[in-house]
This record gives structure tokens, C-alpha cells and sequence, in this order.
């Protein structure tokens, strides 16, 4: 048997191409697909998920900016923010929600069972954190802290406050919980006021305990600073006075404006009643609207000042020329008017003075309708002022198109039109100023948080009459005063002008004047020939007595009396009874005299307190020394500032508690008061800066 022998055979190889075809493919597949949810993570769903790992990695708080403060004239504060605390709660962290609920609901004056299901919500929705009770007192915070509640946590955050309660605050207006003005200066300058916000990041770990090393903050900025026009001690008289009038008359409401006719400065300007922009949540929206813009009213006898600035502007009469009054009654197109009294020929000056119906009416009517309507305009009636706050109204002036055959004789005399104290007193204003109105405004600065001047305000000027005829005019203004309806406008010390106004008010239901309801207005300045205030005293719905020379004119004599001495306006005629001391020589109403006498010896006192003994400061550059003299009872005798700098200046009089008004700059040329003067606290101190050549 043959036996063939085997020879193994060796594998077939395997097809190697199409095997390595295979896995290549399934190897690029991979790869691409790697590398496209690559692609995808890193740049189409980037920033998705960079925020998603912030927001698992970080909480982050937002910061309310510090606004800016709000001052007065003189550098008083007016308004500013405080810091309080802010609770909030990071719910995860609560490890016993009915035992965190049941202890903080009866300290923030919550319910137990509300707050208990708040909690549990929050933890349930993976919340990080939920605000709880913002703004809180001192006291209460601190009450909580002791409470030692797990998860509760306390962030500070401004609070606006007033200072002096109730005083401005129709100007200054007030803040909500958002930190947003809603009313007044805080409303209308809010993006000033306001800041930006920042924000504070916490970094977290697994656990979600935050990493304080790895936490950041992004700062906020602090608001911009309003320098108002204001005075607060005249806006405390022009307050005090109004507010007991109104109450002595038993008035709906009223209003004053003070106003600085050189410059348009509103120096104070009041509304009774007011309310406290610290609470104003708890004030009725009537309660705070701002009535010295807001409230149109018809002006009745103010507004003749119309007829009479266009008759002489135009020369068609004189002060001293003859008018038949007609023994009070005059037809205009078939509507009889009277005057109050039955009057027969009088000068025009007389006319103005004892406040001619009839006088004013033809005076309209010599002047014509197209010149009214001009000079109306040219006053400033049915147009804002532009003062810098919200709400103001144009007041109610048709045009001349819209006339009716009798509109003459009532616009002449005050009625068919309407106006606010403010538009009021802007138009006496301009005969104040020597024809020239100059727009009223409140705001005189703004400043940034390092107290740098960003824009101050140059209010607009319009020549309404020329200077002639203002003066005339300001001589007319002064024989009502001493002659005619306002006798009780006469100033002790001061030469006075202006006019009465006495105009009834449209009855709603009926649609016609009201027999009942009034408005009486004074309006005036001092001293008579340079004139340093323009004041307008509006009362509403008085009860008793009504007409303004009655329940006005007394108004406006208590507070010029009480702020031009303290203005430094000289007295211009002689003084019935010259007292000594300042409160004395502004015979002051008693009561508010006092309530003056302590508010600024309470003041005194504590600057006083500060105040340096005898001793030598060296000046900042170094180039000098100045000297404090001794310190008196009162005060300070004043020091020798000449040749200091301003820098030094501002350091030398803050160290007194004066107020210093600097004028150019460079080195002080000239101080008032002099060197070795006794100043108090409080005082101001003008002093002139110059450079030498």
C-alpha cells in the first residue's frame, strides 16, 4: 500500500485589502463622529454650556450702585443712601424647613405655613437662592442674626433717605424698593442718580460650599451727584408759612413759589399739604402731586399784569393817564362785567392798583386780540416752563383762532385762560429782571462721584418788555401795595410790588363759576428797584375769607420778610421797630421763630463741637501757614485766607463748619468776611480767587 505523504498546506490568506478597507472605515467613522459632537460641544453648544457650568458652579448677586446724593444750594444734603441689609435665603442649604419658617415668619411678619411652602418650592425647583425681605432696620437684621436660621443669608443694600422728612419733598420726589425714582429730582435725573449696578460671583465646589478664594466681584458704579437750586432754610420758611395758612384758612390745598428773577433759580418751592418722601408708600397720589406745576388755575386779577405791559409796551398809555372805569360796569360783545366797586376815572396806575375790571378790560381791548395773544406768549403762558421735573403741565391758553367775540374782555381780566404759580411767577419774573425772563430751573449742577462739575445749567432768557416799560411797571406793582388790594404785602424794612388775584372756580357739576369755591393769589417781589425774589402765594378753596389780599398777601409778606435779611439783601426802606439779632430783625412768627432758634442751635452745637482752638495749620502746597484765632462763644473769629488756594480755602472753612462760595480760581484776593469778623457755623463765606500775571 502506498502511502503518499502529506504536506500541510498553508492558510489561505485572508482578503488583507478589504479587511483593512473595513477598519479604516470604521476607524474614520469614529473619528468623525468624535470629531463632529467635538465641533458641536466646542463651538455650536459652547456658549450653552459654558453658561450651564457657570450656573452649576456659581451664584452670582447683583450689587445696587450707592445713588447719588441730591444737595441744596449751599451744599446741604438733601437726599442720600444708607446702607441696610437685605435678607435672602438659599433654600438647599435649609435642612429644616418648618423650623427655619417657623422662626423667621414672626420676626419679618410673615405666615409660618406660606413661608414653609415657599421654602419647600424653592428646594423642589433647585432654586440657589430667593429674596426674602428687602431693606430691613438695623434692629431686625440683627434680631434675625441672633435667630441663627441655616440657609438665611444678608447682602447690604442702599436705602434712600430724607434728612429733613417732609421738607422739598414735592421736588425731591422719592424711591421705590427697585431703586428707581418715581418721583420729583429722583424720577427725572434717575439714570444720573442711579449708578450701574455690579455683581458679585461665587464660586462653588462639588459639594456646592463656596470657594471664598475663587469668588469675585464686578464693582458697581456710584451715581452722579444733583446740586440743586434750592436753599433749605428759605424752603423751610416758604414751608412753614404755607402750611399755616392753610391750616388757619382751612384751604383745599396750596402752593409757593420762590424765585430768584436774576438768575431763574427757584430758591424753594412748597405745597400744603405735603408728605414724607421716607414713607411715601403710605401717601395718596392727590398728596403728592406737585400743585405749584400741576395746578391750572385761572389767575383772575395777577394775569391783568397782560393788558397793561402790552397797552404801555405799545405805547398807547402812560402810568399817569386818565381811564373812565364807568362806575364799575362795561358790555363786552352783550356781557355786562362790574368791578368790585363802582369806580369812576382813575389813572392807570390807580387803575392796577385798586384792580379795575373794567380798566383791564380796555386796556384788552385798545391792545387788541393779536397783540393779547403775542404778549401772551411772550410771558410764557400755555407753554412749560422746562423746569427739570416730571408732570409739568403747559397750562390751558386757546389760540387766537379759537376766540370768541367776548374773549378779550374775560383774558384781559384773568378768566378763559389757565396757568400754574410757576408759569406765574416767571412771568413777573421778567418784569422783576428788567423786561428779561429767564426760564426758571431747579437744578443747578450735576456732578460725578468724585465731585467733579459735569454740566451746570444756563437756563434760557427772552426779553418780554423792554427796560422802560418793566420799570414802570415795577412802580404800578408798588402802588397796589400801598395803595390797593395788598396792603397786607407790605414788608417791614423792604420796599415791596404785585398784585392780588381773586378768581372763581368752575363748579364740575354745573359747568359755571362757583359762588362758593376760590382761588386767592398774591403775587409780588422785593425789594422794588432791584429786585433779589419773586414769591407766589396760591391758596385753594380757603373757607371764610377769600380774596388773595386777604389770605395771600400775608403769606408772601411773612416769608420775605424772614429770607431777604438772611439773603444779605440790604433793607431799602426804614424799619418800624429795628430789633437786634438776626430772627428778631425777620420778624418771625413766633412759633416758627423758635422752632428756627432751636433747629439752629442745635446745629451750631454740634459743629461747634469740632471747632478748632487757637492753633496754626500748615496749608496743603505747603507755601504757607493759616491761623485760627481764638474760639468765641458763638463761633470763630474768621482767619486771613488771602493768597491760600482754593484747595486750602474748602479745608480751612469745613474745619469751621462755614460755607464757602468761591468765585474764580488760582489764590483768594479777597474774603468776606473780613479777618478777625466772628462766623458761626453754618455761615457763609464768600471769597474771590484770582491768578497774578
Amino acid at each position: 500500500m502506498n502511502v503518499k505523504s502529506h504536506t500541510p498546506q498553508k492558510p489561505r490568506p485572508v482578503n488583507s485589502p478589504r479587511r483593512v478597507l473595513i477598519v479604516a472605515s470604521i476607524i474614520f467613522v469614529w473619528m468623525f463622529v468624535i470629531a463632529g459632537r467635538l465641533v458641536t460641544l466646542q463651538i455650536f453648544q459652547h456658549d450653552w454650556l459654558s453658561d450651564r457650568a457657570r450656573t452649576q458652579q456659581q451664584d452670582s448677586i447683583e450689587t445696587v450702585p450707592q445713588r447719588g446724593v441730591v444737595f441744596d444750594r449751599q451744599g446741604r444734603e438733601l437726599a442720600r443712601s444708607v446702607d441696610t441689609e437685605t435678607l435672602y435665603i438659599e433654600p438647599y442649604r435649609i435642612e429644616d424647613v418648618h423650623l427655619a419658617a417657623a422662626t423667621l415668619a414672626p420676626l419679618i411678619g410673615a405666615d409660618t405655613g406660606q413661608l414653609e411652602a415657599k421654602f419647600k418650592a424653592a428646594k423642589q425647583e433647585n432654586k440657589k437662592s430667593i429674596l426674602l425681605e428687602r431693606k430691613l432696620s438695623e434692629d431686625l437684621a440683627e434680631r434675625i442674626r441672633t435667630a441663627q436660621v441655616k440657609g438665611a443669608y444678608f447682602l447690604k443694600e442702599p436705602k434712600r433717605y430724607y434728612p429733613n422728612g417732609t421738607l422739598a419733598a414735592h421736588i425731591l420726589g422719592f424711591v421705590g424698593l427697585d431703586n428707581d425714582g418715581l418721583a420729583g429730582i429722583e424720577q427725572q435725573y434717575n439714570k444720573n442718580i442711579k449708578g450701574e449696578g455690579g455683581r458679585l460671583f461665587l464660586e462653588n465646589d462639588g459639594a456646592r460650599n463656596p470657594m471664598s478664594y475663587a469668588s469675585f466681584e464686578t464693582p458697581s458704579r456710584p451715581g452722579e451727584s444733583i446740586v440743586l437750586t434750592i436753599d433749605q432754610l428759605i424752603q423751610f420758611h416758604a414751608e412753614k408759612a404755607l402750611q399755616a395758612q392753610v391750616e388757619k384758612t382751612h384751604a383745599k390745598s396750596g402752593s409757593v413759589v420762590v424765585l430768584d428773577p436774576r438768575t431763574g433759580d427757584v430758591l424753594a418751592l412748597a405745597n400744603a399739604p405735603t408728605y414724607d418722601p421716607n414713607d411715601a408708600r403710605t401717601a395718596s397720589p392727590e398728596l403728592r402731586k406737585n400743585q405749584a406745576l400741576q395746578n391750572v388755575y385761572e389767575p383772575g386779577s395777577t394775569f391783568k399784569v397782560v393788558a397793561y405791559s402790552a397797552a404801555i409796551e405799545k405805547k398807547l398809555v402812560k402810568p399817569d393817564d386818565m381811564i373812565d372805569c364807568q362806575m364799575g360796569a362795561i358790555t363786552v360783545a352783550g356781557r355786562v362785567v362790574h368791578d368790585h366797586k363802582k369806580f369812576g376815572t382813575l389813572t392807570i396806575a390807580q387803575a392796577l392798583a385798586m384792580s379795575s375790571n373794567v380798566a383791564a378790560i380796555k386796556l384788552g381791548i385798545k391792545v387788541g386780540d393779536q397783540a393779547m395773544s403775542d404778549f401772551i406768549e411772550r410771558f410764557g403762558f400755555g407753554a412749560k416752563t422746562g423746569i427739570e421735573l416730571p408732570g409739568e403741565t403747559s397750562g390751558l391758553v386757546r389760540k387766537l383762532a379759537k376766540w370768541q367775540p367776548s374773549s378779550i374782555g374775560s383774558i384781559a381780566m384773568g378768566q378763559e385762560v389757565g396757568i400754574t404759580p410757576l408759569q406765574m411767577a416767571a412771568a413777573y419774573g421778567a418784569i422783576a429782571n428788567n423786561g428779561v425772563r429767564i426760564a426758571p430751573h431747579i437744578v443747578r449742577e450735576i456732578r460725578a462721584a468724585d465731585g467733579s462739575v459735569l454740566s451746570r445749567t444756563i437756563p434760557e432768557q427772552t426779553r418780554v418788555v423792554s427796560e422802560d416799560t418793566a420799570r414802570q411797571l415795577r412802580g404800578m406793582l408798588e402802588g397796589v401795595t400801598l395803595n390797593g388790594t395788598a396792603k397786607r404785602a407790605q414788608l417791614e424794612g423792604y420796599s415791596a410790588a404785585g398784585k392780588t388775584g381773586t378768581a372763581q372756580k368752575i363748579d364740575p357739576l354745573t359747568k359755571a363759576y362757583s359762588r362758593t369755591k376760590f382761588i386767592g393769589s398774591f403775587v409780588g417781589f422785593a425789594p422794588v428797584e432791584n429786585p433779589s425774589v419773586v414769591i407766589i402765594v396760591v391758596m385753594d378753596e380757603p373757607k371764610g375769607l377769600y380774596h388773595g389780599g386777604d389770605v395771600a398777601a400775608p403769606v408772601f409778606r411773612e416769608i420775605a420778610e424772614q429770607i431777604l435779611p438772611e439773603m444779605d439783601v440790604a433793607p431799602d426802606t426804614e424799619l418800624k421797630s429795628p430789633p437786634p439779632g438776626m430772627l428778631a430783625r425777620n420778624n418771625l412768627n413766633p412759633e416758627v421763630a423758635e422752632k428756627m432758634r432751636q433747629a439752629q442751635e442745635l446745629e451750631a452745637e454740634t459743629q461747634r463741637a469740632t471747632l478748632p482752638e487757637a492753633r496754626t495749620v500748615s496749608t496743603e502746597d505747603g507755601t504757607g501757614e493759616v491761623v485760627f484765632a481764638s474760639a468765641t462763644k458763638n463761633g470763630a473769629l474768621m482767619p486771613n485766607l488771602k493768597g491760600v488756594s482754593v484747595r486750602d480755602a474748602m479745608r480751612v472753612c469745613a474745619q469751621l463748619g462755614l460755607q464757602l462760595e468761591a468765585r474764580g480760581d488760582g489764590r483768594a484776593t479777597r474774603q468776606e468776611p473780613a479777618v478777625g469778623s466772628e462766623v458761626v457755623p453754618g455761615q457763609i463765606v464768600r471769597i474771590d480767587f484770582g491768578r497774578s500775571d
